[in-house]
């Protein structure tokens, strides 16, 4: 009478699917960390394109000449990068007052807009200080606490 040996082991056929089942999770989290990843460098983008529109807006608030209504299309460097700015300069309805938009792009990319950025500028001057009221002299809303 024949003994039929104890198996000591894995089998062939265990070995590959394991393997399989291990090639897949590995994949699942290659994946996952260079969606995380490409995540990252949008969000990095679009926070870069509102700094660049913020400063183009404020550079025209700071400017002695009010914007002239139009379109204009510039080029920065800002954060090792190169950025296309394009602003667009309104009418309001409001004398003395007008909107600005300003549209961030790479440079490398000029068509596809990263950021909007929409701001207005103002031709008169600021208000001393002395004449805005503080939130002391206004006083508070009844209910609310001190």
């Amino acid at each position: 009478m024949r003994r039929r040996r104890q198996q000591l082991g894995f089998t062939l056929i265990e070995v590959v699917i394991a393997l399989a089942v291990a090639a897949l999770g590995i994949t699942g989290a290659v994946i996952a960390v260079l969606q995380h990843t490409e995540n990252a460098r949008g969000l990095r983008d679009r926070t870069l394109a509102v700094y660049v529109a913020s400063n183009t807006i404020t550079e025209l608030r700071l400017n002695a000449a009010f914007p002239e209504i139009g379109r204009s299309t510039d080029e920065r460097d800002f954060a090792d990068r190169r950025w296309q700015v394009v602003t667009v300069v309104t009418e309001t309805g409001i004398e003395g007052l007008r909107r600005v938009d300003v549209t961030i792009s790479e440079a490398l990319y000029p068509d596809q807009g990263i950021r909007t950025v929409s701001g207005f500028v103002s031709n008169r001057p600021p208000l001393p200080a002395a004449a805005v009221p503080s939130f002391d002299q206004l006083g508070a809303p009844a209910g609310e606490i001190r």
